[in-house]
């Protein structure tokens, strides 16, 4: 018997395909489990829906592996299968939205796909994005050092500050609604429930006056870590080749970096910080599932991979003592990007500097390798579908690795592997993610895995002898 494999799917897909295809297909993988909620979709206007998927900042060549109703790329709009309880919104002032279900959409159909799941003998997730607040308020909105709140246009995770009470109140309500709603779940799986790092801005929030006061009560000097955050923000501001240099050797000392950390103390205290709030509201919501009757229900933590995670808040050895299982998320198509994304906003305060040079700092600061030996900015893109990733796929055992680490036996790690990649780095992503000290994986999800690829999973993933995969050849 192999590993735990678990594939994330959406109703959406058997709306397009048929309950039984879709279900076989899963269960040809060995897969034991499904991740999928309970919204249903149809075909909309650019005026009336979003688009699918999503662009996340600048993806404009991403499609679908798998044809929703013929087009690889489409406009939805959604409706929740079943009516919100608003009595679990009585602590704030925050309401989901409802429409009713057009009579041309089966509300039934998520209880026939968990119906199904529980005939195969699988376990059955659900999720939930808690700090993702509609018509979320100004003041409820997180902030950069320098006062601004980021741009939504530019945000793959739209959230609201998780030190603010009213969006607190709101996860909480959230995660016991989906659950409430869910027939006998095996667990829910909470996403983008810390501070995401997409842009390199993020990484200096959040200092809304909530996030301030919130400091102050758990201990910290809120003026300290303003000023050691300032004085960082205003570092990366005033770059020059040889500072550039100065970080590299820095990070190759532990010596120096102990130093560094000695002075500037408020930016280790902002990273605590973060963990004690992130931390803190993943507690909050394992007591009230706890107390509403769910304490069988698994907490599960989805977030960042190292070295993200330090700043994201997602502290998976802290974590593996209120959740259930944590999934450090693998998504290389986001990767691919985030050295340009970072790159030029770098540029635009240091343009002095040289793209290049830029490149290969971020690179080597987050742990971003690749083969590209004179980077420019067009060399970093979310892919197109068939787009090789500019990524060393080895760096998966790396962050996995380092997760198992923290964790330290406490919980189970699965990391969440994305299927949007070409087919042959795929195959290379499940061979190496098996081979890891992590307990299963999770794949995110059905509609990137086009046939090929599910064949793929099915052939590579149970194999107990790492030779016969290796022995395919290289997939780079």
């Amino acid at each position: 018997m192999g590993k735990f494999l678990g594939i994330v799917m959406t109703p959406l897909d058997v709306q397009v395909e048929g309950l039984n295809a879709v279900m076989d297909r899963i269960q040809s993988t060995g897969a034991t489990a499904i991740n999928c909620g309970r919204t249903l979709n149809r075909e909309a206007t650019a005026e009336t829906g979003f688009r699918a998927p999503p662009l996340d900042i600048d993806g404009y060549d991403r499609v679908f592996d798998r044809p929703v109703w013929g087009k690889r790329e489409l406009y939805l709009e959604s409706f929740r299968a079943q009516k919100p309880n608003l009595s679990w919104y009585t602590d704030t002032p925050y309401r989901p939205a409802w429409r009713e279900i057009p009579a041309d959409l089966d509300a039934d159909l998520p209880s026939r796909i968990f119906e199904s799941a529980r005939s195969r003998n699988w376990r059955i997730y659900t999720s939930v994005t808690p700090l993702a607040v509609p018509g979320l308020k100004d003041q409820d909105r997180m902030q950069w050092i320098d006062g601004r709140c980021p741009d939504p246009d530019r945000r793959v995770a739209n959230q609201g500050c998780p030190s603010s009470p009213d969006v607190r109140a709101w996860a909480i309500a959230s995660v016991l609604d989906e659950i409430s709603h869910h027939p006998t779940p095996d667990g829910v799986c909470l996403d983008w429930v810390e501070y995401t790092t997409y842009l390199l801005e993020d990484h200096f929030a959040c200092f809304s006056p909530h996030s301030q006061r919130q400091m102050v009560e758990l201990g910290y000097d809120p003026q300290k870590i303003k000023q050691d955050i300032q004085s960082l923000w205003n570092h990366l501001h005033r770059l020059t080749t040889d500072r550039l240099d100065q970080t590299e050797r820095l990070l190759g000392h532990p010596s120096r970096l102990l130093d560094l950390l000695v002075r500037f103390s408020g930016v280790y205290d902002f990273f605590r910080f973060k963990s004690d709030v992130v931390c803190g509201l993943y507690k909050d919501i394992r007591t009230a599932m706890d107390q509403a009757g769910f304490a069988e229900v698994e907490l599960v933590a989805n977030g960042w991979p190292p070295p993200f995670n330090r700043s994201s808040g997602m502290d998976y050895g802290r974590l593996a003592q209120t959740v259930q299982c944590v999934r450090p998320k693998l998504y290389t198509f986001h990767w691919s990007a985030i050295p340009r994304w970072y790159g030029q906003v770098l540029k635009n305060w240091n343009p002095q500097l040289g793209v290049s040079t830029i490149l290969k700092a971020v690179k080597f600061w987050f742990n971003l390798p690749d083969d590209i030996q004179s980077p420019a900015f067009a060399d970093y893109y979310i892919p197109g579908a068939t787009d090789k990733h500019p990524v060393r796929f080895e760096t998966f055992a790396d962050r996995v690795g380092e997760v198992v680490q923290q964790v330290d036996g406490k919980s189970p790690v699965m990391p969440l592997a994305h299927g949007y990649v070409p087919l042959e780095q795929w195959k290379r992503t499940v061979a190496i993610v098996r081979d890891t000290a992590a307990d299963g994986m999770w794949v995110q999800r059905y509609c990137y895995l086009s046939d090929e690829k599910i064949s793929a999973l099915a052939g590579i993933w149970n194999v107990k002898n790492a030779d016969r995969v290796m022995a395919m050849g290289s997939f780079f």
